[in-house]
């Protein structure tokens, strides 16, 4: 009974361990193995990665800190997809055993570098669509950027193969570089492009007018104003364009003559002329301007040149500006500054003596007034006493067969005016004043207690012009005997060719022949009679004027009158 309870005993143990042994042998766990791996990709595409023992659910994926999901394609393969949130193109690759929570991959992982290989064409011009072929773009517009020229490009469309996009605007030189960042990074093309030429093919305009539009065909304008510029004789011009359009404001100078012969367009370092013959149709173009100066004296015409005075306008009510002197030459048709004459205070009135000698009334800061001559062939100032006191203002100055008149003006003192009658002749020959009758020259104008007015004289043959003006115009004639002609119903602006030219009061576009009555009509950007001051040289007619258009805002224009408008009259 014994034996048997021992050998049952002894199988019973041996049962137990038989049966351990197989549990711990069922029981034991074989981690997964990595077989291979992709060592790169492009975002938001599937790459799969071979893995043996691996347990479905139990695999976590991380390019470095995004987690991706996890697609089990067989019992060996699995697939994820490269997140487009990861941010740099060479994550760390991750693969954790979350049965052990081991990493069984830990590896660099790099997007694949986009590559250019061609162009649509190696000629593109603003606008125009164009196509940049290649690998490893991408399928999704907002994970790619184009520059030309480091300006941003808009894009069309992308796949991984292509990338359509719109040339920009904002192009300053000829010579184009592409850069295309895809796959978090940047790469910048070698291959050549240019912009295509800009080219004038025609005007639309057979004349013109200034202010006017000047319509300009072609090909390869940049729309973009601020990266263009347009030229007609040479002189900036406002426009608008299109890429085969250019609409230009036609300016009111500085032309030679009356008409367009060159529009030029540049464009990103690109220049094209185009030489036409295009009549400008008004009746004055502008031949010089002046910026940010004053003129309130005539225009003096002295050995074919043209003289002014002219000062800055300071805003200053003090009677205290810095003048100096002026130079027109007939040739050139521009001013010029000379050193040779300066002044500091108010140059209140001049007049021409018709040969060589301007004569200068000045007004200093404290109220005094003082005479001189000046000479134009020497550029030498000589000062002439008066022999009325230095209080008299706004008189009537003219020169006149060697001899100087002033004629009344008024006296201000204390707030009171009190009226000057006297009229007195200053001789150059004898350098000495006389006091002239009560009638002479007793068709002007009287004075009144805002003085004698404004006046403005030319010679024609022997005689002289005068023309004052007291709130109307009065225009009168003196021969050499002293004899006035009273009552001309105009205001005188010029001789030309030994005829007289003027405008009727309230008329600023009716040019009158003084002589005949006969006038014409001028065109309306031709009013002569706001701050105007004519001469002639070389057979031209010219005027000054304050500017008029939104070119050259603040500034004198000097402008060229047609000389063949005055035939017939």
């Amino acid at each position: 009974m014994n034996t048997t309870t021992k050998t049952i005993s002894i199988i019973f143990i041996l049962l137990i361990f038989l049966l351990n042994s197989c549990s711990s042998e069922e029981t034991k766990y074989i981690p997964p193995t990595l077989v291979n791996f992709p060592e790169s990709g492009l975002l938001g595409q599937p790459i799969v990665i071979e893995i043996k023992n691996f347990e479905i659910g139990k695999l976590q994926v991380f390019f470095d800190l995004e987690e991706a999901q996890v697609n089990y394609v067989s019992d060996k393969e699995i697939m994820v997809i490269v997140p487009r949130t990861i941010k740099t193109n060479t994550p760390t690759l991750k693969v954790i055993d979350l049965n052990e929570n081991k990493t069984i991959l830990n590896q660099t992982f790099s997007l694949k570098k986009p590559i250019i290989s061609k162009y649509s064409s190696d000629k593109i011009t603003f606008n125009e669509t164009f196509s940049i072929y290649g690998e490893n773009f991408d399928l999704l517009k907002d994970f790619i950027t184009v520059t030309v020229n480091n300006e941003k490009a808009i894009i069309k469309n992308v796949d991984y193969n292509k990338i359509e996009i719109e040339i920009p605007n904002k192009i300053k030189t000829a010579n184009l570089e592409i850069k295309v960042r895809a796959q978090l990074q940047e790469v910048v093309s070698i291959l050549p492009l240019l912009l295509e030429s800009p080219m004038i093919s025609g005007i639309n305009n057979s004349s013109t007018w200034i202010g006017a539009q000047l319509i300009v065909f072609g090909e390869n304008f940049n729309p973009n104003l601020g990266f263009g510029e347009v030229f007609i004789n040479d002189i900036p011009c406002y426009f608008t364009a299109s890429n085969n359009k250019l609409s230009i404001d036609v300016p009111p100078g500085p032309h030679k003559d009356f008409k367009i012969t060159n529009v030029k367009y540049k464009t990103a370092g690109l220049t094209t002329n185009f030489d036409c013959d295009v009549p400008i149709l008004n009746d004055v173009i502008m031949v010089d301007y002046l910026k940010d100066i004053n003129i309130q004296n005539p225009v003096i015409v002295y050995n074919n040149k043209a003289y002014q005075f002219k000062f800055k306008n300071k805003a200053s009510y003090d009677f205290n500006f810095n003048y100096s002197l002026l130079e027109f030459s007939p040739t050139t048709e521009k001013w010029t500054e000379l050193s040779s004459f300066s002044y500091a205070g108010y140059l209140s009135k001049i007049a021409f003596d018709g040969k060589k000698t301007v004569y200068l009334y000045k007004r200093s800061t404290a109220g005094n007034y003082s005479l001189s001559k000046f000479d134009l062939s020497t550029m030498v100032e000589t000062p002439i006493s008066l022999p009325f006191g230095n209080k008299i203002d706004n008189p009537i100055l003219f020169a006149y067969q060697n001899n100087f008149y002033f004629i009344g003006g008024v006296i201000y003192n204390n707030g009171t005016s009190t009226v000057v009658q006297q009229k007195y002749q200053y001789s150059e020959s004898t350098n000495s004043w006389k006091t002239l009758p009560t009638s002479a020259f007793s068709a002007f104008p009287n004075c009144d207690t805002s003085g004698c007015g404004e006046s403005k004289c030319f010679f024609v043959g022997d005689d002289i012009y005068i023309t004052i003006f007291t709130g109307i115009f009065r225009s009168y004639k003196i021969n050499p005997n002293l004899d006035v002609k009273a009552n001309i119903p105009y205001e005188l602006l010029f001789e030309y060719s030994n005829k007289i030219f003027g405008l009727r009061p309230n008329s600023n576009n009716e040019l009158y022949n003084v002589n005949t009555n006969a006038y014409k009509t001028l065109d309306y950007t031709s009013v002569l009679n706001y701050g105007s001051s004519f001469f002639s040289l070389n057979n031209e007619i010219y005027f000054t004027r304050n500017s008029w258009t939104v070119y050259h805002q603040n500034t004198l224009y000097t402008q060229k009158l047609r000389k063949e408008i005055l035939n017939g009259l």
